[in-house]
């Protein structure tokens, strides 16, 4: 993955709405809530993501962040424990458009873009730029 061509991309697209970078203590509090609802971490590369962008939107696209307080960007930790509710899962749910989840799937150790209906696979990448421009339409 080439983590700095998909920032010069965000940086230099205007029409991306760009949330507040996000702290390292952020996101280990959010890991400890993941964990606690039985949710896996949030992958190291899209960690990395949301200490430069802790949330990113585009035309009602998102990527979420965490501890955001503003429903602009969602919460990454409230989505996946509301969507997970008692369930163990092997996937951490990142980002949504209108049809599709973007999911990190730890048994593939891989990026998927999922239909939300049908859950059936339109992309798979370990190239988080892929699934970023992606689900965002840029």
């Amino acid at each position: 993955m080439s983590f700095d061509k998909l920032i010069n991309i965000l940086a230099e697209n205007d029409e991306v709405g760009k949330n507040e970078p996000c702290s390292d203590m952020q996101i280990m509090v959010a890991n400890v809530k993941l964990r606690k609802n039985n949710i896996p971490n949030i992958p190291n590369d899209f960690a990395e993501l949301l200490k430069k962008y802790n949330g990113l939107s585009c035309d009602g696209n998102t990527i979420f962040g965490v501890a955001t307080g503003t429903m602009f960007f969602p919460d990454l930790v409230d989505f996946n424990i509301s969507l997970f509710e008692d369930e163990e899962t092997f996937s951490i749910v990142l980002g949504q458009d209108e049809d599709f989840y973007l999911i990190y799937d730890y048994t593939r150790k891989t990026y998927r873009i999922i239909d939300k209906f049908d859950f059936e696979e339109r992309i798979q990448s370990n190239d988080l730029l892929d699934v970023i421009t992606w689900i965002l339409k840029i």
